[in-house]
């Protein structure tokens, strides 16, 4: 049977095109009827006046779901999920869309390949850019389309004006390192489609009608800030690789609340209105663990779901409540004026690096040193109101960072404890009580602890259970305040870090939890309490100033 032949069986219930069998499933609506479209390529066969591929080709040129199921042969695709997504995609707007699927919903295989093919079909001097986080990832779509054009006769049967009989032999470019030229008018630099990397190997020099972006980000990705910041940017520079008059699609799944594709969904234009068209797919219908599955079967889903990544990949929630470790939202800003001025202050250092060079500069390491401000009573669940009065996180030399520690001690009200982080055999501490004894400061660090200086130290504790057991409770419970006459970058980047946390640095927040080590010693009275005896120094201030301290 040649490839764009079709034969129908029994009751024509049951047709096949391109080696693809299909029966109609009960009551789902296609775009064209297939089954007449068999019996018509039938008719078209036995006569000499009529070429069964021109209606192949209408097809091919007119229906996304033709092309995934008949031409790249994808059995799963008769489904409806798969046959209302083709019609999605067809139907919506060309330019400045998002779609956001779960995983194996085959978002890439729709828009990224069959899409690209129709489209190459119908513009055959356009060109197509396919972009992911890096080269070898737009590769594999490049790779999977590039073996459709070669294996698949039915291409060449039906566009001979477009596709090469031997693409190997006949092209004069394909390969995945350069790309692919397909038949064309034009003399462009450009292939008719190839593939790029955002953070590395973009091209230069070159302009593409359709731009599509699949894979921007990955889980490892996700878990650097930095790389996601750089995705970031590398994804605005490439729209000047677009041209006048072209298009692209931005395709993917959720890896993190503070991903690219939340950064592109979040886009506005000068107007205020959303620039990107969202198409948003979860794996059941409201997007819930206990709803209606679209498409997976039931096992499939519940092994799924048994999976660290089942929120953001499936459920396409990158930040469910449930999972959050550290709000950045319930710490709350607060005037320097109303920080209390009998506070018990505490100014607490986090060293970076090994401290044995200058190695903290090169790592991008981070100091973070901290003053916190603490009322010296509890509420009824245990907890003081604690304030960030002043912050400084930074990569610095150790000689920097002393002279940072000692503008902030001179400058802060009188200082209760000075802890430094002690690892190994670092001496910091000693560097700073030198420093400060040279304007009159006098703070010692006595291995007893009976000092003023205190070490603080890791003692073998996994860093981020000690973070996560100090703040959160305080944090959930509204005790986390910071002062906002601190610089915003500083209170940007503990926000930061509690977003990303784990996965992140974590300085400023494990400056600040060291201070329930320095303060879980003290014997705060109850708010009640303390709230009686502030009454009774202002009845006793009173007193003495009409000069009879004895009546009080």
């Amino acid at each position: 049977m040649d490839s764009w032949s079709a034969q129908g069986y029994g009751e024509i219930s049951l047709i096949e095109i391109n080696r693809m069998r299909f029966t109609p499933l009960p009551g789902l609506v296609y775009k064209y009827d297939y089954i007449r479209l068999a019996a018509d390529i039938e008719k078209a066969s036995e006569r000499d006046d009529q070429d069964p591929r021109a209606l192949l080709r209408e097809f091919i040129l007119n229906d996304l779901w033709f092309i995934v199921y008949f031409v790249m042969r994808i059995p799963v695709a008769n489904h409806p999920f798969w046959v209302e997504a083709c019609r999605e995609v067809e139907d919506g707007p060309l330019d400045f869309t998002l779609d956001v699927w779960a995983r194996e919903h085959g978002k890439s295989s729709i828009i990224t390949i069959a899409e690209t093919i129709q489209w190459i079909l119908k513009n055959p001097n356009d060109s197509c850019g396919i972009f992911s986080y890096v080269r070898p990832v737009s590769k594999k779509f490049l790779g999977s389309i590039k073996g459709i054009f070669q294996n698949e006769r039915i291409l060449f049967d039906c566009f001979p004006d477009v596709v090469w009989e031997n693409c190997e032999k006949d092209a004069p470019l394909w390969s995945l390192d350069e790309g692919l030229i397909l038949r064309r008018e034009s003399n462009r630099p450009e292939a008719t489609v190839s593939a790029w990397g955002l953070t590395e190997g973009m091209p230069v020099g070159m302009h593409f009608e359709r731009r599509i972006y699949d894979d921007i980000i990955t889980e490892d990705f996700a878990e650097s800030a930095e790389m996601m910041e750089k995705v970031k940017l590398k994804f605005d520079s490439s729209q000047n690789v677009g041209k006048e008059g072209g298009h692209h699609r931005v395709i993917g799944t959720y890896y993190h609340h503070f991903d690219p594709l939340k950064y592109i969904e979040e886009k506005v234009d000068f107007e205020g209105k959303p620039k990107y068209f969202r198409r948003f797919k979860p794996a059941t219908a409201d997007g819930t663990a206990n709803g209606r599955i679209v498409f997976l079967s039931q096992q499939r889903f519940d092994d799924l779901r048994l999976t660290k990544t089942f929120n953001c990949q499936q459920l396409l929630d990158p930040s469910p409540r449930s999972a959050q470790r550290l709000d950045p939202d319930f710490l709350k800003p607060v005037e320097p004026k109303l920080i209390p001025k009998e506070a018990f202050r505490f100014m607490l250092v986090d060293q970076a690096g090994d401290q044995t060079s200058n190695l903290d500069m090169k790592t991008g390491d981070s100091w973070a040193v901290g003053i916190l401000a603490v009322e010296p009573f509890v509420d009824e669940i245990g907890q003081s109101n604690v304030f960030l009065e002043n912050c400084w996180i930074m990569p610095a030399s150790e000689s920097e960072a002393i002279e940072q520690i000692v503008r902030m001690y001179l400058k802060s009200r009188m200082i209760y404890r000075l802890g430094v982080e002690k690892v190994g055999v670092s001496v910091t501490h000693n560097q700073i009580a030198a420093a400060l004894r040279a304007h009159g400061r006098h703070v010692r660090f006595e291995k007893d602890g009976s000092g003023n200086g205190v070490f603080l130290r890791p003692a073998g504790r996994e860093k981020s259970k000690v973070i996560e057991s100090a703040l959160s409770w305080p944090l959930n419970n509204g005790k986390l305040h910071y002062s906002l006459a601190i610089p915003a970058a500083f209170i940007e980047r503990i926000k930061m870090e509690m977003r990303f946390f784990p996965r992140w640095k974590d300085d400023g927040l494990n400056m600040w939890a060291y201070l329930y080590d320095v303060i879980k010693d003290f014997a705060f009275s109850m708010a009640e309490e303390a709230e009686e005896e502030k009454k009774r120094r202002e009845r006793y201030k009173k007193k003495s100033e009409q000069g009879s301290w004895m009546s009080v």
